[in-house]
């Protein structure tokens, strides 16, 4: 009928495998650089969203302070320079900056009553090394005059 062959060792021997051991090796030393590469630059870039978003928060919350400072001294509250200041010796606002702009008040009446219409602009600024963040606070006011 057929032919019968002789059973031969499909197993590889020590001397057909020359230099697969160099492949195998070469290709998981590329593997693992890539991927040490990927998790350096992901973690690069973590670092520096974290510093922009605590920069953000101490930018907003310079603009909001600015506010409230212009806002005290439009009403008589007391304030120090409430246009422009350096935030230099306030704890956590350190590199921090803020400056206010207030748009000319508009009268407003309604049925009799008058009311003025007041608008806050603030912007801060935080720096630290190269890095630049700053933010807007827009306020409205309206004061009742009777």
């Amino acid at each position: 009928m057929y032919p019968r062959r002789h059973s031969q060792n499909l197993a590889a021997t020590p001397s057909s495998q020359h230099g697969s051991m160099l492949v195998i090796a070469l290709f998981v030393i590329i593997v693992l650089a890539l991927l040490g590469l990927t998790m350096t630059r992901l973690l690069s870039s973590t670092s520096e969203t974290i510093i922009y978003e605590v920069l953000g928060q101490r930018a907003i919350n310079a603009a909001k302070s600015g506010i409230e400072c212009a806002v005290a001294a439009k009403f008589g509250a007391g304030c120090s320079n409430p246009d422009n200041k350096e935030l230099s010796g306030v704890a956590g606002l350190e590199s921090c900056s803020y400056s206010v702009v207030e748009t000319p008040p508009k009268t407003i009446t309604d049925g009799g009553k008058t009311s003025t219409y007041l608008t806050f602009t603030g912007t801060g600024q935080c720096t630290a090394g190269k890095i630049n963040v700053t933010r807007f606070v827009y306020v409205d006011a309206m004061l009742k005059v009777e």
